[in-house]
């Protein structure tokens, strides 16, 4: 009996060792089927994150161009007031003449 007690403690650590070993393979595969999960999120984040790009500066050219149209619109006020004002002018010195008419 003396002989097999060394040989069950031989067995005992083969076979711990055996289960340790396995655990850590299921462990390793697990990281790696998560590393593949991760690098997947990480392509549809970059994906998106074109997308998103592309729609800023799609956005930006708009703005751009809604400030030029802006411009444009306040240049035309300032010269339809400008324009106004000249009319008003012209009306206020025909009604003098009307008005000096009327009264010779």
């Amino acid at each position: 009996m003396v002989a097999t007690d060394p040989q069950r403690q031989l067995l005992t650590l083969i076979r711990e060792f055996a289960t340790e070993k396995s655990q850590e393979e299921r462990r390793v595969i697990g990281l790696e089927k998560r590393i593949q999960e991760l690098g997947c999120e990480v392509d549809v984040a970059n994906g998106e994150m074109e997308e998103v790009k592309c729609i800023k500066e799609t956005t930006e050219q708009e703005l751009e161009g809604y400030e030029l149209q802006l411009a444009l619109n306040e240049a035309s006020i300032q010269t339809l007031v400008a324009r106004i004002s000249i009319i008003q002018d012209e009306i206020s010195s025909v009604g003098s003449q009307v008005e000096g008419l009327k009264v010779v």
